[in-house]
């Protein structure tokens, strides 16, 4: 059993769960516990950290703690102590901490809380997880259920600067799609929990994560972690022969990180500039992680273009319409949603006619956030009559939209199907 902790919009995380292992047990509201024994935290773009469960009852876990860093090798531990739960606090952290240093005859180094969590940043710097004797425990307490998993992974937050602000060639005027995103949306378009045989999420072949030769190996530039050869996302053959496809491809975000997962990357666009764009990303990125990126870009218009075939899976941030940097009026935010729903139906009818029942889909539509009301384009509510059949994997078929708090214009994840 693994708990994950989710990222900043839990309901967008928790849907990737249980795209990806079939099963989530939401326990807290950014808490979630899964029935599986390994998770590559570098291929899910919605969860913060990850770790293994050694306790899961109502009692207090006070002599198992004990003897468990009793056991550890000689040396010195050092501990992160991270607590979840309504009531939590950086005191209950501390005394946490207090008690094992207290009961313990070890040399122990216990990591200061401001907070009930200890900071990401922390985890990394003090490379948590990364040893025997380094150590976060992730406390989380769920009515009389106390939960106590031991870290064993941590997102990286510099490989995915690197993989947003390093690249080559950015254009904030098409959007600025996050790679963690994209790998969400990767996640939910391949959905291996419901159709496919993969082993998602075992890392490297050799063990659980990184292989032992990533371990040691030197970093390619002091950020970007080596990556083992055979180490993807998704280990099945057939699935890593499979191609997906991002139909409005801008600077290839989601075509980086598909091919980062080990799908063959196929990207279209209407502009020849965000080809060439892509390109000049998907080449940096082969360089830089020393890897061969396959991939496909042609110059196409969505809304008429024939993609070659096969598809095996299509992710795509479509188009968001104009961009607002303060509240549109009433006429102009109508004749945007107006000029939005027309293309992307046009995509839509488009696309069905390429794609078989198989094809796993998530699109990324607008909608927009105008005086606490939320307005989404109306061919949301038209799926079926246009032939396809919408996956809800969020709590009482919530919709699914990545918004922060400062943007009128918010992205709505469609994960679709073609109805058979």
């Amino acid at each position: 059993m693994l708990m994950f902790i989710l990222g900043r919009q839990p309901e967008i995380s928790l849907a990737e769960l249980r795209a990806v292992f079939g099963n989530a047990e939401l326990i807290l509201p950014n808490v979630a516990l899964v029935k599986t024994e390994s998770a590559d935290i570098d291929r899910l773009g919605g969860v913060r950290k990850v770790g293994r469960v050694i306790w899961d009852q109502t009692g207090e876990a006070n002599k198992f703690l004990i003897d468990k860093f009793s056991a550890l090798p000689d040396g010195k531990i050092t501990l992160g102590i991270s607590h979840y739960g309504r009531d939590t606090s950086a005191r209950e952290a501390q005394k946490t901490g207090i008690f094992l240093k207290k009961h313990l005859s070890r040399s122990m180094r216990i990591l200061p809380n401001s907070e009930p969590e200890i900071s990401d940043a922390a985890t990394l710097g003090n490379r948590l997880g990364a040893s025997p004797n380094k150590v976060e425990l992730m406390m989380a307490r769920a009515g009389h259920r106390l939960i106590i998993a031991e870290l064993i992974g941590v997102q990286d937050l510099n490989t995915y600067t690197l993989r947003d602000r390093g690249r080559p060639k950015r254009d904030a005027r098409v959007g600025m799609l996050p790679p963690k995103l994209a790998q969400t949306m990767i996640n939910l378009a391949v959905r291996p929990a419901e159709s496919l045989s993969s082993d998602f999420g075992r890392g490297c072949a050799k063990g659980n994560g990184p292989c032992e030769e990533d371990r040691a190996a030197p970093r390619n530039d002091g950020r970007v972690p080596n990556l083992c050869p055979d180490e993807t996302l998704l280990r099945d053959s057939a699935v890593k022969a499979k191609t997906l496809l991002d139909p409005f491809c801008g600077t290839g975000v989601v075509l980086q990180e598909a091919a980062l997962m080990g799908l063959k990357a196929y990207g279209t666009d209407l502009e020849p500039r965000m080809i060439d764009y892509s390109r000049t990303n998907l080449d940096w990125l082969a360089q830089k992680f020393r890897r061969e990126i396959p991939y496909l870009l042609n110059v196409g218009d969505a809304t008429e273009f024939t993609w070659e075939q096969p598809i095996g899976f299509v992710a795509t941030e479509t188009y968001l319409g104009r961009p607002y940097s303060f509240t549109p009026t009433e006429e102009n935010l109508g004749e945007n949603i107006t000029n939005c729903n027309l293309i992307l139906t046009k995509f839509l009818q488009n696309l069905l006619k390429q794609i078989t029942s198989e094809t796993g889909l998530c699109i990324a539509v607008p909608c927009w956030f105008i005086n606490d009301r939320t307005r989404h384009l109306p061919l949301t509510k038209k799926l079926t009559e246009f032939g396809y059949e919408q996956i809800s994997y969020s709590e009482g078929n919530q919709s699914l939209i990545y918004h922060r708090e400062d943007q009128i214009v918010g992205r709505e994840l469609l994960v679709l199907k073609k109805k058979q």
